[in-house]
């Protein structure tokens, strides 16, 4: 049966998302895809933003990882567990220079959830990278019990053992508090307005 382009493209992903950097022998080994399709996916992936290339390996093979988009195309195409995707963000996320104050999520998070997100998750291939970062520190926190019961408190000191995981981990999560914060106050005042209408509507109505 012929594979499709995008069962290609979704088998490199959850390769690079499972594995962590490699190279193209790599890919087509591990993803049982033929050596010639992976080199001429990859560029096509870079193009479009799912997959990076981070280094040059043992004898000149170049190494690729996983953005941030190409995660969230794998993870909603059922390929990836929330637990996988938590324990591959480090590797991922230390090449994406970005800081909290870009990220959508932060600057208007109500607006952004209610507003931009379900069109964004119906366009994940047109998705920005900051946009990407905040749906994935989203996801880290709605399915905070079934990544954290999958992994298991000892797999999780193992993994924050290492410096840089527990950073990048860290501003993931802790990323998500000011936005939780705001939309708790975008919320009330949300309600203050309802109210408010309901008010004028009730004074239209003469009731």
């Amino acid at each position: 049966m012929k594979i499709s382009r995008s069962e290609y493209i979704v088998t490199i992903l959850e390769f690079l998302i499972k594995k962590g950097p490699s190279s193209k022998y790599a890919i087509s080994k591990g993803a049982a895809i033929p050596y010639p399709t992976v080199l001429r996916k990859l560029p096509e992936m870079a193009e479009g933003h799912m997959v990076q290339k981070v280094g040059v390996g043992k004898r000149g093979a170049e190494i690729y990882v996983a953005t941030p988009k190409g995660t969230l195309i794998t993870y909603f195409a059922g390929r990836v567990r929330a637990s996988e995707l938590f324990m591959a963000l480090p590797s991922i996320m230390r090449h994406v220079p970005l800081s909290l104050e870009e990220l959508p999520v932060v600057k208007d998070p109500f607006g952004f959830i209610m507003g931009e997100l379900p069109f964004k998750l119906s366009q994940v291939e047109d998705m920005r990278v900051e946009e990407a970062v905040s749906i994935l520190g989203v996801i880290l926190i709605w399915r905070h019990d079934e990544w954290y019961h999958e992994i298991g408190k000892e797999n999780l000191k193992r993994l924050l053992s290492w410096a840089e995981n527990y950073r990048i981990l860290r501003y993931l999560v802790a990323g998500t508090i000011s936005p939780l914060e705001k939309m708790n106050e975008q919320a009330k005042r949300l309600s203050e307005l309802a109210e408010d209408f309901l008010a004028e509507m009730d004074e239209c109505a003469g009731r």
